[in-house]
């Protein structure tokens, strides 16, 4: 857990700008904004006293002076409930996020038919075995194609919260602390995304059942034989599904395009109004973590793990969107500070660093910092 939350605090795009501004025992993220997305929301601006502070059991952290001021709200990941002008989004978006839970009970309970493959493969001449396999890696593939296909779903809810939280007049800053439930389902995205990932990475009997699947639907074309889970998994949505189960965090790379896909076809769209969304989060859930204040706010402890993985999420997306990505040696903490952070949290964090290495775009490039780079070998 420690390495994840060095890398983290060290980084936090930093590469945009993004770092911590003291004050007494809490810190507040600081970013340099674009003239026409300056904030100046009452009762958010706080006293800059002070350049290093002790955040858990050690963290020492350099800012630069004349920064202004940046968002310091509290973002209610647990409660957040929709408004009047949220509703419309929030319910699409619901309808989505309720199947999310067995999505990931199922793809956990996932055991797959290693057993009867063996078996078919080793005995290629007895039928039954052959029949015993396929029926036990049909349901399993039908499986498979629901998962892809809630991928679709989910990254048609993803894109219209971010049409709803880039949206003009709002600053992206304003519509996260305005439109808390909205920001709640962006969250609770990222945190399944990552989640279902996880388990995907584990489990290598999804790709050996779905190959088992190709090959034995191949072999019965080259014999002018039809099955009839054919017709459910035809040849074109066997090859979308091999793409995508192909990509070891397949959920992420679908939102990662999608985000990217987002921008790119919203021209009229600053890019910066999307990127400063996800820094915007990025921090947010950074400093929730951090300050004693936010953090004893949560009821559950599971919250913690659900901050990091979000955070990791829109560090990961940020990383595809931003032209130069979120490894940027722009950072304003001082190159002789080496952020640490040891706490109690769940310890579920190979995943994670996992997707950093093999998700972002830039991690590799020249301009990534030889520390970041450590953090995450």
């Amino acid at each position: 857990m420690g390495k994840i939350l060095a890398f983290l605090l060290a980084l936090a795009l930093s590469g945009d700008g993004w770092t911590l501004k003291c004050s007494g025992n809490t810190a507040f993220p600081t970013q340099r904004l674009p003239k026409h997305q300056e904030l100046r929301s009452a009762g958010h601006g706080q006293s800059d006293k002070g350049i290093g502070c002790h955040m858990g059991n050690l963290l020492k952290v350099l800012t630069y002076n004349e920064l202004d001021q940046g968002p310091s709200f509290f973002l209610d990941f647990e409660h957040a409930q929709p408004t009047e002008a949220e509703t419309a989004v929030w319910n699409q978006v619901n309808a989505v996020l309720e199947e999310a839970q067995t999505i990931l009970a199922e793809l956990q309970s996932y055991t797959g038919a290693g057993q009867e493959i063996r078996e078919a493969i080793q005995n290629p001449s007895d039928l039954e075995l052959q029949e015993k396999a396929w029926n036990a890696v049909c349901p399993l593939v039908a499986k498979l194609k629901r998962f892809y296909e809630f991928s679709l779903r989910l990254e048609n809810a993803l894109r219209s919260l971010l049409e709803a939280l880039t949206s003009p007049p709002y600053a992206p800053t304003q519509h996260l602390e305005r439109e808390q439930a909205l920001a709640k389902q962006f969250a609770e995205i990222l945190h399944f995304t990552l989640s279902f990932d996880e388990l995907k990475m584990t489990n290598p009997a999804i790709q050996n059942d779905f190959s088992y699947y190709r090959r034995t639907i191949s072999r019965n074309r080259i014999n002018n034989l039809h099955l009839d889970a054919e017709s459910e998994v035809n040849n074109e949505m066997a090859n979308r599904m091999s793409l995508f189960y192909a990509e070891a965090t397949p959920m992420l790379k679908t939102l990662s395009n999608a985000t990217t896909k987002f921008v790119s076809e919203n021209k009229t769209l600053p890019i910066e109004d999307t990127t400063d969304c996800l820094s915007t989060m990025a921090c947010v859930c950074r400093v929730m973590l951090e300050t004693p204040e936010y953090r004893s706010r949560f009821t559950n402890t599971e919250t913690l793990l659900f901050c990091m993985r979000v955070m990791v999420g829109v560090i990961i997306l940020y990383d595809h969107v931003h032209p130069v990505g979120a490894f940027a040696k722009t950072s304003k903490i001082d190159k002789g500070c080496t952020p640490n952070l040891e706490r109690d949290l769940p310890n579920s964090t190979e995943g994670l660093l996992n997707a950093l290495r093999y998700t972002t775009r830039h991690l590799n490039d020249d301009t990534t910092s030889k520390q970041i780079r450590a953090l995450l070998q």
